[in-house]
């Protein structure tokens, strides 16, 4: 909220400094104003913005920080509830002088979290994941969710830990789709992005299936489609 306030002011700074380096004059064009056509009578006209950095500010910058700073807080609750529901696992400094009636606690609430309604069973089992977690040989105090799989990993322990093994893969995994900008595993998402303003409906489709099914479509024989093609456009 104070960048939003003072913010533009500094960006303006950084703008002049930025066309002086490159030689470009830092000068607002004013538009001439433009009379909206009232439909009705009663409509009042809204008052103008003649100033050209205020308009500025106010159109373009005050858009796009808070555009920013909602983004921000949906991300920070929902980083918030990773913790909340993963959090012995993501700070492993935690487990140190904690009784083993709590560690429980918070093993029975991952196994919740990773409990699908559909099927009505979890990934894990909570008593046997706190379980492994006691048995850990003695790692160092500020040990994150990632160096502990990687040591499962690069050690071979994944059959000796096999619910914290699950559990950390999966909590490891959960903070990427909130930090990146769009979903990071939509490939239709990235197709309509790249191809959105010059790709028919139809072979964005087709695309979407290809990239889909991209095990079969490895799988497929071209020389086969290029002689089918060309044997239907001879036709």
């Amino acid at each position: 909220m104070k960048y939003r306030q003072s913010g533009f002011v500094d960006a303006q700074s950084t703008a002049k400094e930025l066309c002086e380096a490159l030689n470009i004059e830092p000068e607002l064009k004013e538009k001439r104003l433009r009379s909206t056509k009232r439909h009705f009578a009663y409509e009042a006209a809204d008052e103008p913005i003649s100033d050209a950095l205020k308009k500025l500010e106010v159109t373009f910058f005050n858009s796009v920080v808070d555009s920013a700073l909602a983004s921000l807080q949906e991300r920070f609750e929902i980083f918030t509830q990773v913790k909340d529901r993963f959090g012995v696992l993501l700070d492993f400094s935690q487990v140190q002088g904690m009784s083993k009636e709590t560690l429980q606690k918070h093993c029975t609430k991952v196994e919740k979290t990773l409990t699908a309604v559909e099927k009505g069973g979890s990934d894990i089992d909570g008593q046997e994941l706190a379980q492994e977690i006691i048995n850990l040989p003695q790692l160092p105090p500020l040990t994150t969710a990632l160096e502990m799989l990687s040591f499962l990993h690069d050690n071979h322990l994944q059959e000796l830990y096999p619910n914290l093994w699950i559990a950390l893969r999966i909590a490891v995994t959960l903070p990427v789709t909130v930090a990146s900008a769009e979903r990071s595993f939509s490939k239709m998402k990235l197709i309509k992005t790249y191809l959105r303003s010059s790709m028919a409906q139809e072979r964005m489709s087709g695309l979407a299936i290809v990239s889909i099914n991209s095990e079969l479509a490895k799988a497929l024989s071209y020389e086969e489609l290029i002689y089918d093609f060309a044997s239907r456009k001879s036709r």
